[in-house]
């Protein structure tokens, strides 16, 4: 029979880290833990910045054309 003892290790999935200051210091110091510990992808930091505004940039425009508006449609038309 196996021992079923529990895995000793951290798991990230289940820190749980709210939203707000809290949470983004909390998120921002574990990507800085990730590229210190691995330091050749500090070539993929800025076109990820670049690629991260360009999609907060489109997606501030088109939430703000469809105020209020249903943006899944139905599958069929009643």
């Amino acid at each position: 029979m196996l021992d079923q003892t529990p895995n000793p290790q951290i798991n990230i999935s289940k820190i749980p880290i709210g939203g707000g200051i809290g949470g983004a210091v909390a998120a921002i110091a574990m990507v800085l833990i990730i590229l210190i510990g691995i330091p050749r992808l500090w070539y993929m930091v800025p076109p990820a910045l670049v690629a991260g505004c360009a999609v907060a940039l489109i997606l501030r425009f088109v939430r703000h054309k469809n105020t209020g508006a249903a943006w899944i449609l139905p599958a069929t038309k009643k």
